[in-house]
């Protein structure tokens, strides 16, 4: 039984169903290492910034200050992967603060609760002695994984001695760890010649660290979305299967037979979206696109994407008529663009610019469309006939996504124009304030033109900001 049979109108659309519902599951299952994605990316976005910093840093120099950044994000990718969204680690010198004691601080919520002293080196005996100041006593004291036995023995050793550094030496042995460690979470270290690595090559450093976790986030959401397909497919396919038994049309045999074959089938479709979705979403929050960054947004494009490449596969190959595949491939992208729109109602995904949302995913649809069938062309082996007919939707594609981007382009030169007097008012009263000393007025403009594009300030009021700074908190506007 070929997976591009030709099936009834009721079995398309239940196994559309089947494939969409299960990789929601399974990017519903895979959630918190689609966060810890988000956390390496924000990581590796701060290691290219400091590595920019220091250029003209040797790199011996250079992999100490990479280290906590690692080590840092390391961290959040454990605490996000166990679903501990309240428990994060920051770097001082990233949190304008590079004169702190502490290197790094680990805090639950707003609270600190833990201060680290990161040290990396070639030499165990370098971590033992630049671990000895006492403004580090009571801080956790990290250093190479390759280092710290080592360090333990140097250090017991040293305070027995009780000389100049005794408790300092102390204080170490009891304290020196080979990771980051908090309530449960770990960084599992670092060792000297990985921050070597990022600092001779930040660039190569931080993609492969990054590509490495999406990696893992692929993995995940798509062995979820197949498990969850297989179940799901597989109970609708006993149902119906049972139901043919019980009529005499199929034996016991056979009814089992197909509903493994079911089962599979799903799986493997469901699978295929979940691995997408996740890459989509990935992709969508390395370049900064939030509106992608939701994993239902992300996998329910995917799903279109996926279903739109079976469709035209079928159509190619003349299995069904080229009216069957326009209504199969508009009925995929209303329901993409539904679920693109209920994603972003639900968690305000596209902000306050609601009327550019139709034409974003309009945009969406057909590049969806556009990619599959150049898949189709490079991948699979297609008669002249089977591929003219995947260029003439590849044009076609081509045109609708032209046409949808003058569309997005013109609605947001008409919504610029129509606040630009807005801008000009804020702006005008925020230089007001600031010439005649009046600062409450400024910020109050500031307020006013975020509120423009759907935003608040975090600290809108000075009191706002005396209890924020009072709590001891990073200050991220």
């Amino acid at each position: 039984m070929s997976f591009f049979r030709k099936k009834t109108k009721g079995e398309k659309t239940q196994e559309t169903k089947t494939s969409f519902v299960s990789s929601q599951l399974g990017a519903h299952m895979a959630r918190h290492d689609a966060q810890a994605t988000d956390e390496a990316i924000k990581g590796m976005g701060m290691l290219r910034e400091m590595a920019r910093k220091l250029i003209n840093v040797g790199a011996e120099k250079k992999q100490g200050n990479l280290f906590e950044l690692i080590e840092a994000t390391k961290f959040n990718m454990d605490a996000a992967s166990k679903g501990m969204d309240h428990l994060r680690a920051g770097v001082t010198a990233m949190e304008g603060d590079p004169h702190a004691a502490a290197d790094i601080v680990i805090r639950s919520g707003d609270k600190v609760v833990r201060e680290v002293q990161a040290k990396s080196t070639n030499s165990a005996v370098s971590a033992a002695r630049m671990f000895r100041e006492a403004k580090y006593n009571g801080m956790q004291k990290v250093t190479n994984t390759e280092h710290v036995d080592t360090v333990k023995r140097i250090t017991e050793k040293r305070a027995d001695m009780n000389g100049l550094y005794s408790e300092e030496h102390r204080d170490t042995f009891r304290n020196v760890r080979g990771g980051l460690e908090h309530d449960g979470v770990q960084s599992k270290g670092t060792s000297h010649a990985e921050s070597m690595r990022a600092a001779e090559h930040s660039r190569q450093y931080a993609a492969g660290f990054e590509m490495a976790q999406v990696g893992k986030e692929m993995l995940k959401t798509g062995t979820s979305a197949a498990a969850a397909g297989g179940i799901v497919g597989g109970a609708i396919s006993l149902v119906k299967n049972g139901v043919a038994v019980s009529r005499g049309a199929k034996t016991y045999g056979e009814a089992a037979v197909d509903v493994m074959k079911d089962a599979g089938k799903s799986g493997a479709k469901s699978g295929a979206v979940g691995v997408v979705g996740a890459g989509i979403r990935a992709g969508a929050s390395k370049a900064g696109i939030q509106a992608l960054t939701k994993s239902n947004v992300a996998t329910a494009i995917a799903a279109g994407v996926v279903d739109s490449g079976v469709t035209l596969l079928r159509y190619a190959r003349g299995e069904i008529s080229g009216s069957d595949a326009a209504e199969k491939i508009g009925g995929t992208g209303i329901s993409t663009a539904s679920s693109i729109y209920a994603g972003a109602a639900a968690g305000a995904a596209f902000g306050p610019v609601g009327a550019l949302v139709g034409s974003v995913a309009g945009y969406m649809v057909a590049s969806g469309l556009y990619q599959s069938a150049m898949a189709i062309l490079k991948e699979a082996q297609l008669s002249e006939a089977e591929a003219q007919r995947i260029i003439a939707v590849c044009h076609e594609a081509e045109e609708a996504m032209r046409s949808q981007r003058e569309q997005f382009e013109a609605m947001v030169a008409e919504k610029l124009a129509n606040n630009k007097r807005e801008f000009t008012r804020c702006f005008s009263a925020m230089d007001e304030g600031l010439r005649h000393g009046r600062f409450v007025d400024s910020v109050l403009a500031l307020e006013q033109l975020n509120t423009v594009f759907g935003h608040s300030l975090k600290l809108a009021s000075f009191d706002d900001f005396h209890r924020h700074m009072n709590n001891g908190g990073s200050l991220e506007l």
